[in-house]
């Protein structure tokens, strides 16, 4: 794959608010790589994530680059290295998603990218809208055929890159020696992962929730397989309904936290209803069933294990355990940060007069608005696992369905 970068293309600290200063480099960055001098005109702002700014521009036609429009997408540099790792992990995946068969590739095509200005370049994809908006829109049989693409496509992104994790790592590995300083923290979210499952499961206890010895072994199957496994492929992790966007195909955007991981935290990201984010209907069983089939008919010429029905039910419910008890450490901690704090250091997390638990009963209390989010988002969640693990067979299933209630019915709150 031809390199799309170059080194410092008079390259300068960009104010977010400036769009025609992004245009500017990304211009640069086109005449570098493509030769010509294209005209990027029409500059529209899109909204980005976090701090992002990320902005669509018109090309000029030209021989040099077929392309109508292009999107660019600048990270300002903020000090943290969560930030870093996460503009790093984006490039990466961008060279490597680029390097797939069209019908794998899940998302646009990277064109350039600077790492001193922190942008890269990237084909647009055309009009369309986020996955959240269609399926708050649609009707019943809609949102039953949107879950139905959306596990094909997620299926095949999986089984299309299943064997192809030494050309991700070899990228990484070539962007790391580049770029060394940030070689201690692209890394930093995959440990914070598995902290906040372990943190989550001690939080619970705390509470007077003390989890089963069957929830408990799965939630130690959740961290071992998040580590290393044999059902690993890349993911962009971020799998929020927002990061997903449906026009002729559905393309997965956003790739910060990108990298190779268990298959089944995807699955069961969109079973529990897209934990932590806050704004998303739950979905319920006939639609996850309909999404985990289309997901499983992609999957088995990779993993023909996940045809037999009692190892699928292990992955998916272990998958859920992990997002549980993620999400309620990672709201514990208010947010990411706060995980990657408790990962670095190897502690509980701290508890005090100034942190009361959002956890507490329900009765005795009452909510702020910001609570009461929480709760709801983590209710859901729960709830999920709950409605799923029922459904499966074996007695463990039945007892970590039902201690997922419990933990359910703490969080509901009933308003008058």
């Amino acid at each position: 794959m031809k390199e799309g970068s170059v080194s410092n293309p008079e390259s300068h600290p960009l104010s977010p608010a400036d769009a025609d200063s992004v245009v500017a480099v990304a211009h640069k960055l086109l005449t570098r790589r493509f030769g010509g001098s294209p005209e990027l005109t029409e500059v529209e702002v899109l909204s980005g994530s976090g701090t992002a700014v990320v902005v669509r521009a018109r090309l000029a036609p030209s021989a040099f680059l077929p392309h109508r429009s292009v999107v660019v997408k600048h990270m300002p540099v903020t000090g943290s290295p969560i930030d870093d790792a996460a503009f790093l992990r984006e490039v990466v995946a961008y060279q490597f998603t680029t390097s797939l068969p069209q019908e794998v590739r899940p998302g646009p095509v990277l064109l350039a990218y600077d790492m001193d200005s922190r942008i890269v370049v990237l084909t647009d994809i055309g009009e369309a809208e986020t996955l959240i908006a269609a399926l708050n829109q649609a009707s019943e049989s809609k949102r039953v055929h949107l879950l139905r693409l959306l596990g094909e496509q997620l299926g095949r992104m999986h089984a299309g890159t299943a064997t192809r994790e030494q050309d991700y790592e070899h990228l990484l590995n070539r962007m790391l020696t580049r770029y060394p300083e940030y070689a201690t923290t692209h890394a930093i979210r995959d440990r914070a992962l598995r902290r906040s499952i372990e943190v989550g499961a001690q939080i619970l206890a705390a509470e007077g929730l003390e989890p089963p010895k069957e929830f408990d072994g799965l939630m130690r199957h959740a961290t071992r397989f998040q580590q290393s496994g044999r059902s690993r492929a890349f993911t962009p992790f971020d799998l929020s309904p927002d990061n997903i966007v449906v026009g002729k195909e559905m393309y997965f955007l956003d790739y910060e936290w990108a990298g190779f991981r268990n298959v089944g935290f995807d699955v069961a990201c969109v079973i529990a209803g897209f934990p932590q984010f806050v704004f998303a209907r739950p979905i319920n069983d006939e639609e996850a069933d309909v999404f985990i089939t289309a997901w499983v008919r992609e999957i088995t010429t990779a993993w023909p294990r996940y045809g037999d029905q009692a190892k699928l039910e292990k992955l998916l419910v272990a998958s859920l355990v992990g997002w549980a008890l993620s999400s309620l450490s990672t709201m514990y901690a208010d947010g990411i940060e706060g995980i990657i704090a408790l990962a670095e250091q190897d502690q509980p997390l701290a508890s005090g007069p100034a942190r009361e638990s959002f956890l507490r009963q329900a009765d005795s209390t009452t909510f702020s608005e910001a609570e009461l989010l929480i709760r709801r988002d983590l209710y859901e969640t729960f709830e999920a696992l709950s409605r799923f693990a029922a459904r499966c067979s074996g007695q463990d299933y039945a007892v970590i369905a039902a201690y997922a209630n419990q933990v359910a019915q703490r969080l509901a709150v009933r308003q008058p």
